[in-house]
């Protein structure tokens, strides 16, 4: 695993609703640091799962329904 920097990141998740899709859904991250822009592309058949968390340097707490 590695951690990227990234000036400003932006994450979309695509429904596919068009008639026999590849797969259900597209996932793209874009990210941008400096002028070196990168992309990522998944796609899968499961509904992603989005998770917001908050790390207060001694543990990590689920903020994802609050």
């Amino acid at each position: 695993m590695t951690i990227q920097k990234a000036e400003k990141i932006e994450i979309e998740v695509q429904k596919q609703t068009m008639d026999q899709p590849g797969y259900k859904y597209l996932i793209l991250i874009k990210s941008q640091n400096g002028i070196n822009k990168f992309l990522k592309l998944f796609t899968t058949n499961e509904k992603p799962i989005l998770k917001f968390s908050e790390d207060n340097g001694r543990i990590v707490i689920d903020k994802t329904n609050v």
